[in-house]
């Protein structure tokens, strides 16, 4: 009789294992996607703050973390788009109160009424959009139509406009 069940439970998990209609899900895994992720965050009265999209949000359960492919945010400010953010691919921890933006970054402000289009180069950018930061210990570039710098990292307020070059 032992050997009947032993047999049974084998047969069980084979066929659990090799049924091509039913999908394991892997506790490290992902538990669910999303493609062409389009992501909107309003503040208290309404006004758009900021607006992430990605071509694949990826959920982890094991520790509540978002991976991203292609990310882009864009960070407002009084109703305009005030600063866009592009990478290869990104991490949002648990959360949600930190995003890493990893691989190569092009941060870009448009020109306004007072102040010129810049546009910024570096790798793996940390962003807290509530606090409407982000920094680099990364080689940085920072190019405009009257100047080129570069720096070995930076700190950006995007609400006050400031860059902090290391």
């Amino acid at each position: 009789m032992l050997v009947i069940a032993v047999v049974a439970s084998g047969w069980l998990q084979f066929r659990e294992t090799t049924d091509p209609g039913r999908r394991a899900v892997s506790r490290e895994g992902p538990d669910l996607f999303v493609d062409d992720m389009d992501l909107r965050l309003v503040d208290a009265d309404g006004r758009l703050r900021y607006h992430l999209t990605a071509d694949r949000l990826e959920h982890y359960p094991v520790d509540d973390r978002a991976e991203l492919v292609q990310p882009v945010l864009h960070v407002f400010e009084k109703g305009r788009t005030a600063w866009q953010i592009a990478a290869e691919r990104g991490s949002i921890a648990s959360g949600y109160e930190t995003v890493w933006l990893l691989g190569a970054v092009e941060i870009e402000r448009p020109a306004t009424a007072g102040s010129r289009p810049l546009t910024i180069h570096t790798r793996d950018l940390l962003v807290k959009p509530d606090a409407q930061t982000a920094e680099t210990v990364n080689t940085t570039r920072i190019r405009s139509d009257r100047f080129d710098v570069e720096t070995k990292g930076l700190h950006a307020d995007f609400r006050d406009d400031v860059l902090e070059l290391k």
